[in-house]
């Protein structure tokens, strides 16, 4: 009875109205932009040990300086760039506990970051509360070991540690013991012990953490110089150290001591000194970031033609198979479009760039390579661009490589950040890319594509459109063998005739008649070669 009037006060998750009110997984904490790229940079928020985003980040009032100061301070020409998440897991211990350990929260951090948040992946940067400082370091270290999370590595470009016991904390002693005391309501007592002052396991973490990023991101460590409140009983009061500066802080590294205690590293109820303290540093790593993002180059000197007719499944396979990662390739994500000339294989492309535009820079076009202009500008801009260096996604479009005997294989842009759309008639075109290529066959448009091409052009103020001017748009695609480039062109043809109702019935008696007619007249003008062979077909 004692025991039960001892913890009856202390809250479950399990119960809705002591649960957190943040779902749990990476909740976005900014209103920056509601139409910030995904492919910017990621700002992710991890609190620490039995902790919630709800309290972590701001104080009782409901005031939080991530959503509140952050987006106040940040140059509004940065807000389209970047999204700021908090990551909320449970890492609760007194009661009705989740048996969680270090390793599964390392793990569930970077499948929540691959299933909710990234797609190309850009720039990530972390800051993390105390245990919270761990979890980062436990994801960093198996995502650098894992080739399914090796993008998330490449991507972090920065940590901040607030107060994280990379040593351990004196806390964990008092700790464990009012775990192992819990146990009957359902406690978890390891997640104290893994941060015992000290411990080997902590160690062989640091170390690990230490060897895969070596120079690879920038790490910051704020400290408490302050001692924390424990208990306060009349003029009496008990303070001891929760992470002491040798436990926050190493060598080689960025560490930055605040006058502040433990719980005050992570809240700010107004715009003091140790906020700008933490925002100037913030600041600093995102501009450079941000400045060359800025600065993209974007070299497509064509669009999809104002008829564009979208083939919906067919550009939801360039999107997945694009995505497809082959982390032995020269290139990671490679992506062949193949079939019969005129098919719409460089409209589909075109499509996908359109879309997507904002994901990668740079984004280059290389049109019908041919073997003397295409190794001259293939090794020019790999090496003015340094493709194979840049920490930025790029992608490369290869535009009727229709001829691959030549050797262009051995010219193609290659780095791990790199994306490539190879357009060709040639169906073995995915073996240009060594280690893995995606591919999809274009074949001839589908029944209601091509109808919906065809009434794309017919200036026709009736909706809607009649069953008999339906009727002839099929016979024309069928004619022309539902090839798009054919089809397009017949529906330019066909738009310019004065009785648009009448059009497409006096172009089939037209082409039945004057077929050969047809492919000379003027709408085939300043058409290239292979333009011209898909009338043929």
């Amino acid at each position: 009875m004692l025991y039960d009037q001892l913890t009856k006060r202390i809250p479950s998750r399990l119960r809705a109205e002591e649960a957190p009110r943040s779902a749990f997984g990476l909740v976005r904490a900014d209103k920056l932009s509601s139409r910030a790229s995904a492919h910017g940079i990621d700002i992710i928020f991890v609190h620490g040990l039995g902790s919630k985003p709800d309290t972590t980040w701001g104080l009782r009032d409901g005031q939080c300086w991530v959503s509140d100061f952050l987006p106040q301070d940040i140059p509004l020409s940065f807000h389209k760039d970047i999204r700021i998440f908090f990551y909320n897991y449970d890492s609760y211990w007194k009661r009705d506990a989740v048996p969680a350990r270090l390793r599964s929260l390392g793990k569930s951090l970077l499948d929540r970051m691959t299933s909710e948040i990234r797609g190309t992946k850009e720039v990530v940067v972390f800051v993390g509360h105390s245990y919270g400082g761990l979890v980062i370091k436990q994801a960093l270290i198996q995502a650098s070991t894992n080739p399914s999370f090796a993008n998330i590595a490449h991507c972090t470009r920065t940590v901040f540690f607030l107060g994280t016991p990379h040593r351990g904390s004196s806390f964990s002693t008092w700790g464990s013991i009012a775990a192992r005391a819990l146990q009957p309501l359902g406690s978890n007592p390891s997640l104290l012990q893994e941060v015992a002052y000290d411990s080997l396991p902590l160690r062989d973490l640091h170390e690990e953490f230490e060897n895969v990023i070596r120079d690879k991101l920038r790490v910051i460590n704020f400290y408490e110089q302050r001692k924390t409140q424990v208990l306060k009983v009349w003029s009496l009061q008990w303070e001891e150290w929760c992470v002491r500066e040798q436990s926050a802080t190493y060598s080689k590294v960025d560490n930055i001591g605040l006058p502040v205690d433990h719980y005050g590293l992570n809240k700010f109820g107004s715009k003091n000194e140790n906020y700008w303290m933490i925002f100037r540093k913030l600041l600093e790593t995102i501009t450079p970031i941000v400045s060359q993002k800025q600065r993209r180059l974007y070299s497509v000197p064509i669009g999809t033609v104002e008829s564009y007719t979208e083939r919906h499944r067919l550009s939801a396979t360039v999107n997945e198979k694009l995505y497809v990662p082959h982390l032995k390739a020269s290139v990671p994500h490679a992506f062949t479009i193949h079939g019969l000339g005129g098919t719409g294989k460089t409209q589909l492309a075109l499509k996908y760039v359109k879309d997507h535009q904002d994901n990668y820079n740079p984004i280059l076009w290389i049109e019908r390579p041919g073997r003397r202009l295409c190794a001259v500008e293939f090794e020019r801009c790999a090496s003015e661009l340094q493709l194979s260096d840049t920490n930025e996604a790029w992608l490369a479009i290869i535009d009727n490589a229709d001829d691959i005997s030549w050797g262009i294989k051995k010219v193609l842009p290659k780095g791990q950040r790199g994306s490539v759309i190879i357009t060709s008639q040639d169906s073995q075109s995915q073996k240009l890319v060594d280690g893995g290529c995606e591919e999809v066959r274009v074949d001839t448009m589908e029944l209601l594509e091509a109808r919906m091409l065809l009434l794309r052009h017919l200036r026709l103020d009736l909706e809607p459109v009649p069953q008999d001017i339906q009727e002839d748009c099929d016979k024309i695609a069928e004619r022309l063998g539902y090839l798009a480039l054919a089809i397009d062109l017949a529906g330019a043809y066909i738009g310019n005739e004065t009785d648009q109702e009448q059009a497409p019935r006096q172009y089939l008696a037209d082409y039945a008649r004057h077929r050969d007619d047809l492919l000379q007249s003027e709408y085939t003008r300043g058409l290239s070669a292979s333009d011209k062979t898909a009338w043929t077909v």
